[in-house]
């Protein structure tokens, strides 16, 4: 484990409130949805004068200099990844991210406690953090979307293991009884947990964009972006190569994390479409700002898709399928396609319309209800004033 300490940020904060805050990875960079929603988080609280001492699971990630500077105290541990965890009854995800140190960590003062995901929960309800404000963000309902998973994996030995990971979660997450809050990211996920556990408080995702940047006027392209290394996304780009993109001629491009051999090789027989793999995170926020079309198709209905948050605050035209947008109130600014006749119609119609400044309006304003970083930590912070006025 290492330890790094800012005396100058902890003195600062003293005076304030001061959280912990335990991610299921290093988040920094924030490139992919989770820890997207993680740092912004970090950064929204700092801005309101809360002291973040993070406590992050890291395989795979470097230690980061940006997060020791956001954060008051950073403690990173290591996820052990023990093929013993695999028979064990309680989910891999969660044995993984289990760590005396953390426990050790935690029980050193009476701060609150944010777990990010059922992944971190490990020690909650614990003994000796008995009265201590405790709040789970639930990125996804976690059971389903592992089911999903499975859904679209198509190496045997992988599938075995998201479909095993989604009956032990479905059985584990009644360990969210023991929180004092659920923080949902999304009103659907709101209502399922609110009537499993009832105390759910709505807390749209964290995302850079601080109000809608959408340029008005056309692009010339069409754009579909994501992190491919996992089953959905990688199945959602080759339904749009082999089924949707051979029936236009639009300029097409494929940008994200990890494309599979098959997204190049399926790109590759369209003369249209070409692949960016790996963008940064500068290049990915120009591509889809300069786009004309953004698409998002996905089955898993739960959590909230921070790319369609990215794709409605900075791109233009927003074409997505039923699961993206469901439960999340924001159907009213995406295009629904459902079939692949669907997806090129609506392509065809909206790559001829420009995106003017009466959309840009309307955005701004269903956003400021699900996406406000500012609204969002207030909700948090008030919920934390109300706990300790209680104890």
């Amino acid at each position: 484990m290492f330890v790094l300490v800012f005396h100058p940020l902890m003195t600062a904060a003293t005076d304030n409130k001061i959280v912990h805050l335990i991610s299921f990875n290093v988040p920094y960079p924030p490139d992919y949805g989770g820890v997207m929603d993680v740092f912004y988080k970090i950064a929204s609280l700092k801005r309101k004068g809360v002291g973040v001492i993070l406590h992050c699971f890291s395989y795979g990630r470097p230690r980061s200099r940006t997060l020791e500077k956001e954060c008051l105290r950073v403690y990173y541990y290591k996820r052990e990844l023990n093929l013993f965890y695999l028979v064990r009854p309680d989910p891999f995800i969660v044995l993984s991210r289990s760590n005396r140190e953390l426990l050790s960590n935690l029980k050193a003062d009476n701060h609150p406690i944010i777990f990010e995901g059922l992944h971190t929960t490990r020690y909650l309800g614990h003994p000796s953090l008995a009265n201590r404000m405790t709040m789970v963000r639930t990125h996804n309902i976690e059971h389903l979307y592992y089911t999903n998973l499975a859904r679209n994996e198509r190496n045997i030995f992988r599938k075995l293991f998201f479909l095993s990971e989604a009956h032990k979660l479905e059985r584990y997450e009644k360990q969210l009884s023991k929180a004092s809050l659920l923080l949902t990211i999304s009103p659907g996920d709101t209502d399922y947990f609110r009537a499993k556990y009832g105390k759910a408080l709505f807390v749209g995702p964290f995302h850079p964009a601080e109000e809608c940047r959408s340029l008005s006027g056309k692009g010339d392209y069409i754009l579909m972006h994501g992190d491919f290394s996992t089953p959905e996304n990688n199945a959602a780009a080759l339904y749009l190569l082999r089924e949707v993109a051979p029936k236009w001629k639009h300029k097409t491009i494929i940008a994200g994390k990890r494309p599979s051999e098959e997204i190049r090789k399926a790109a590759a027989g369209l003369r249209h479409v070409r692949v960016i793999p790996n963008p940064s995170i500068a290049q990915m926020s120009e591509l889809i700002m300069n786009s004309q079309i953004c698409l998002l198709n996905a089955s898993q209905p739960s959590g909230m898709k921070l790319k369609l948050i990215n794709a409605l605050c900075s791109g233009r035209h927003v074409i997505t399928s039923d699961p993206v947008v469901n439960g999340t109130k924001l159907a009213g600014l995406c295009n629904i396609a459902g079939t692949a006749s669907d997806w090129v119609r609506l392509a065809d119609t909206l790559m001829n319309e420009e995106f003017t400044g009466e959309m840009k309006v309307k955005r701004n304003l269903l956003l400021s209800e699900v996406a406000d970083n500012n609204a969002n930590v207030r909700k948090i912070l008030e919920s934390i004033n109300r706990h300790d006025g209680l104890t």
